[in-house]
C-alpha cells in the first residue's frame, strides 16, 4: 500500500498546482454561481500569417519566417493593427506555455514537424512550406477564438512583440514547467486508480468526442481514395490530350483542330491538378488538423479524471482515518492483525504506559484527520471548478467545431464550383473550332 504521507504530500501538491493553472486560489474557490456557467465571448480578431521567409540561406541554422498580421479591438494590444514575423519555434513555444499555465483549456494542437504528409521532400520546400503556413494559420485562428487564451499574456507577447527574443527568454526563467519527477510522480499515483464514480455528462463528451474521431477518420480514409482517383484522372486526361494532338499530326486535314483540342484536354488536366492540390492543401489538411484536435480535447478529459481520482482517493484515506480513529477509542488498538498485537505485546514487556500510548495516537490521528478533510474539500473544490472549466471548453470547442466545418465545406464546394467552372470555358472555347471542321468529299 502506498505510504499515506507521501500520498498526501503529492495529491495536495498536484491539486494545488491545478488551482494555481486555473488562476485561483483553492481555499477561494466558488463555482456556485450559475453565471459562471456562461461561456464567455470572444473578442474578434483576424490573424494572417503569409509571405514565407527563408532567413539565414545557405546555412545549416536556415529556417522560414512566416508574417503574422493581427487585427483586434482588445485594449491589451497596442494598436488595432500589428506585423510581426516568427518562426516555427516560436510557435512551439507559444503552444507549451499555453498547455502549461491553462491546463483546463483545449489548447490547439500545432502542426507536427514529423507528421508523414509534411515528408514530401525539402522541408523548405513550396509543397512543405505552404502546408505548415495553412496549419499554423489554423492553430492561431483557434486561439484568437478561444475567449480565455486570446487574452492570455502568452498569446499578445507572440503576436505583437518586437523584442521577442528577450522577452521569450524572460518568461521562460519565470515559468520553467514542471519537472520530470513531478509528472512522473503523477503517472505513477494514479497508474492503477479508477474513478469510482465516474460522471456522466463527461462519459457522453467522451463518447461524443470517440464518435467524432472515429467519423473523421472514416472522411479521411474515404478522400484519400477520391484523391487518388483525381490524381489518376489527371493523368488519363493528360495521356489522352497527348494522343489527339499525336492523332492530329497524321490527320492533316484537320490537325489544327485536334491540336487544339488536344491542348484544352491538357488545359483541363490542370484545372483537374489546381482542384486536387487545393482541397489535399486545405479540405483534407483541415480533417487532419481536427483529428489532432479531438486529442487534445481527449486529452484534457483524462486530466479531468485524474483531479476526481485524486479526490476520491483523499476521501477514501480519510474514511480510514476515521475508522482507525473510532477503533482506537472503542477498542485501545488504532488496527487489527498481528501487527498490532506484536506491537501491544512489546509496549507490555516494556512497560509502557497503555493509556499514554492511546492519548499520543489519538492526538496524532486528530492531526492527520484535519490535515486530510482539509486537502478534501480543497480537492473537491479544484475537482469541481476544473469540471466545470471543462465542460465550458467542450462547448468552445463545438463552437469551433460548427465554425471550422462550415468554412471547410464551402472551401470544398467553391473548388469545385471553380473547377467546372474553369471546364465549362475551356470546353465552350474549343467548340467553334471543332464546328470549323470541313468535310472533304
Amino acid at each position: 500500500s502506498r505510504d499515506i504521507t507521501f500520498f498526501c504530500f503529492n495529491t495536495s501538491h498536484r491539486i494545488y498546482r491545478y488551482s494555481q493553472l486555473l488562476s485561483m486560489n483553492p481555499d477561494q474557490l466558488s463555482y456556485s454561481n450559475a453565471s459562471n456557467a456562461a461561456i464567455s465571448t470572444a473578442f474578434p480578431m483576424i490573424i494572417t500569417v503569409a509571405e514565407p521567409l527563408k532567413e539565414f540561406d545557405g546555412t545549416k541554422d536556415a529556417f522560414i519566417s512566416y508574417l503574422i498580421t493581427t487585427k483586434t479591438t482588445l485594449d491589451a494590444f497596442s494598436s488595432p493593427t500589428v506585423s510581426v514575423r516568427r518562426r516555427f519555434q516560436d510557435f512551439v513555444w507559444l503552444h507549451n506555455s499555453l498547455s502549461r499555465d491553462f491546463a483546463a483549456c483545449v489548447v490547439p494542437p500545432l502542426p507536427d514537424r514529423h507528421r508523414m504528409e509534411y515528408i514530401t521532400g525539402d522541408r523548405f520546400g513550396p509543397e512543405f512550406v505552404e502546408k505548415r503556413r495553412a496549419s499554423l494559420q489554423r492553430f492561431l485562428a483557434r486561439l484568437s477564438r478561444h475567449p480565455t487564451l486570446q487574452k492570455s499574456e502568452y498569446f499578445r507577447l507572440f503576436l505583437e512583440s518586437r523584442e521577442w527574443n528577450r522577452e521569450s527568454a524572460l518568461y521562460r526563467q519565470k515559468k520553467p514547467g514542471d519537472g520530470v519527477f513531478e509528472n512522473l510522480g503523477d503517472a505513477l499515483l494514479n497508474a492503477f486508480s479508477k474513478l469510482k464514480k465516474p460522471d456522466e455528462k463527461f462519459i457522453e463528451i467522451k463518447e461524443s468526442v470517440d464518435k467524432l474521431e472515429e467519423n473523421l477518420q472514416t472522411i479521411d480514409r474515404l478522400y484519400q481514395r477520391i484523391i487518388k482517383r483525381q490524381t489518376d484522372l489527371e493523368a488519363d486526361y493528360r495521356d489522352f490530350g497527348s494522343s489527339i494532338s499525336r492523332l492530329g499530326q497524321l490527320e492533316t486535314g484537320i490537325t489544327a483542330p485536334l491540336e487544339q483540342f488536344g491542348d484544352t484536354i491538357s488545359k483541363f488536366a490542370d484545372a483537374w491538378k489546381r482542384m486536387t492540390y487545393r482541397e489535399e492543401n486545405g479540405y483534407s489538411a483541415q480533417i487532419r488538423d481536427y483529428l489532432s484536435y479531438c486529442h487534445c480535447v481527449k486529452n484534457v478529459l483524462k486530466l479531468r479524471d485524474q483531479n476526481q481520482v485524486d479526490f476520491e482517493d483523499l476521501s477514501e484515506y480519510l474514511q480510514n482515518a476515521l475508522m482507525e480513529r473510532e477503533n482506537l477509542i472503542n477498542t485501545g488498538k488504532s488496527s487489527t492483525g498481528i501487527s498490532s498485537f506484536l506491537r501491544e505485546t512489546v509496549d507490555n514487556i516494556k512497560g509502557v504506559d497503555q493509556e499514554q500510548v492511546k492519548k499520543e495516537r489519538l492526538q496524532k490521528l486528530d492531526a492527520k484527520i484535519a490535515e486530510l478533510k482539509k486537502e478534501v474539500e480543497n480537492s473537491n473544490d479544484v475537482s469541481d471548478q476544473f469540471s466545470l472549466e471543462v465542460a465550458k471548453e467542450y462547448e468552445i470547442f463545438q463552437t469551433a467545431k460548427t465554425i471550422e466545418m462550415k468554412d471547410c465545406l464551402l472551401a470544398y464546394a467553391d473548388s469545385h464550383v471553380e473547377f467546372y467552372r474553369q471546364g465549362i470555358e475551356l470546353w465552350e472555347e474549343i467548340i467553334p473550332a471543332l464546328e470549323d471542321i470541313k468535310f472533304q468529299a
